[in-house]
């Protein structure tokens, strides 16, 4: 409540910062002040019963001004009350010209709540109201015959012509508030799409900034579908949607992706306008990451109509936001993978080795292989048969480990695993497996060719460092080449 009555008084008191505001504002300042004015002028020369319900009949005005001002909407009831509550005037003041100078307040007043149809009504209630005022004002005690009727009827035309000139300003004030609003929802998703992470950031950010530009542009509606046979199928909306979407939207003929080219392109927009209650422009924009995806908007007039191109450069800054991320991902993924095999690369390697290293608890073990006459194919066959063997080696290795140990190539014909949580005996078994399989032979260009691998096992024990391990491993390595080749051995340390 206290929070409420803070902002009440904010808004009475205060300037506000908004252009549309301000000007609301200063009109609803105006209508008082002529209230405020008018009343003791009508009121000198009036019957004493007649001058307090002049007084009440202004205070109910300013009431229903200030509800309009607070509330932000100009309902149909308070146009009624407001032309009712002229009228009173109208039969009450003398002479009723005086109304006047209320009138032309309420008009600018009201200009700025609304649309030019509800505008034109509200100064058609108060014309009515007016002439009905006129008939009731020889019935007032202290009235004679109807005073200068003809002078105010004859403002009719100047008040329809100050309503127009009224809602063309306001209409100009909506506009440009409506856009420095969308300017700031793209603006900030900009600004947002620098830093996001990954794709779900970045489709949140868009979907918010969405939701930015419809509420911004009054009547601007958006819906994500995607193809569906006979439809489309309803993802996200945003905007004035007057109905709950149904799970297909029959009867939407989306265009072909090809006939697109990122361009918006005219739907018909008929089920959809049955959905927001009005008929419009509709177009489809393009998804930039969707295959069939398409962002449907629709504008029931031509200010609403600015707001597309917006949600098009919501699209935009999406597709080229999530390029960049595809991007970094794949130099980050091309900076820790070997180009030629797709395995972990030296660095990776190091970089996991150390980390298992720096905790006391982990229990780890590097199997380092070497492949034993890579040399000899390389010379025979050329060095497209040796990259192929290359290849065809980390495929066999990749399968031989398991999913959480690290397979990497180290350089040339020297790979290495990183086995981790696994007892001595089980990295031994795993390391026999490595020998089996890279001694079957390999389909590589100009024939089969035959390799095996020699393989060291190092266990890490409490104290040793990331490069001890390795260079145990590569100790064990060695000497199962000097067994013979195509064999594993372990590394056993020197009491």
């Amino acid at each position: 409540m206290a929070a409420g009555a803070d902002r009440l008084r904010t808004r009475w008191w205060s300037r506000p910062a908004q252009l549309v505001e301000q000007t609301r504002w200063l009109f609803f300042l105006l209508a008082l002040l002529s209230a405020v004015l008018t009343f003791p002028a009508s009121a000198r020369s009036a019957e004493p019963v007649t001058a307090l319900l002049v007084a009440i009949a202004t205070g109910l005005l300013a009431l229903v001004w200030a509800h309009r001002y607070v509330t932000h909407r100009a309902a149909l009831a308070t146009d009624l009350a407001e032309a009712l509550l002229l009228g009173g005037a109208v039969a009450l003041i003398a002479p009723p010209t005086m109304v006047l100078g209320i009138a032309f307040p309420a008009l600018w007043f009201r200009a700025v709540y609304g649309t030019t149809r509800r505008a034109a009504l509200h100064c058609t209630l108060l014309v009515g109201g007016m002439v009905g005022g006129l008939a009731l004002w020889g019935l007032v005690p202290g009235h004679g015959s109807p005073s200068r009727g003809a002078e105010l009827l004859g403002c009719v035309p100047l008040m329809y012509a100050t309503m127009a000139g009224a809602q063309h300003l306001a209409n100009a004030l909506f506009a440009r508030e409506q856009g420095q609003l969308r300017d700031t929802a793209l603006t900030e998703l900009g600004r947002g799409l620098l830093s996001a992470a990954d794709r779900e950031e970045v489709a949140e950010r868009a979907l918010r900034a969405a939701v930015a530009v419809c509420d911004a542009t009054p009547g601007l509606a958006g819906v994500l579908v995607v193809a569906e046979p006979g439809g489309a199928k309803p993802l996200q909306v945003a905007g004035a949607w007057r109905e709950r979407l149904p799970e297909v939207l029959t009867g939407v003929l989306l265009p072909e992706r090809g006939d697109a080219e990122d361009r918006p392109v005219r739907v018909d927009g008929g089920p959809l306008g049955a959905l927001t209650g009005r008929d419009g422009e509709w177009v489809a924009v393009p998804h930039p990451v969707l295959e069939d995806g398409w962002l449907l908007v629709g504008a029931p007039d031509r200010v609403a109509a600015e707001g597309i191109p917006a949600m098009r450069s919501i699209l935009t800054q999406s597709s080229l936001a999530l390029r960049n991320i595809d991007a970094r991902r794949a130099l980050t993924e091309q900076a820790r993978t070997d180009a030629l095999t797709g395995l972990a690369n030296r660095a990776t390697f190091t970089e996991a080795l150390e980390r298992a290293a720096a905790d006391p608890a982990a229990r780890f073990s590097v199997a380092f292989v070497d492949l034993d006459d890579f040399k000899v194919v390389n010379d025979a066959h050329g060095h497209a048969a040796g990259d192929e063997l290359l290849r065809r080696v980390a495929h066999r290795l990749r399968l031989a480990v398991r999913e959480e140990d690290l397979c990497a190539r180290l350089g040339g014909d020297e790979f290495a695993v990183l086995v981790r949580d696994l007892a001595g005996p089980a990295v031994t078994d795993l390391a026999g497996r490595l020998v089996e399989v890279l001694v079957v032979p390999v389909e590589v260009p100009g024939g089969a060719v035959r390799v095996g691998a020699s393989v060291g096992v190092a266990h890490h024990r409490p104290g040793e460092d990331a490069e001890q391990v390795v260079q145990h491993a590569d100790v064990a390595m060695y000497a199962a080449k000097a067994a013979g080749k195509n064999r594993v051995r372990v590394f056993t340390p020197t009491p």
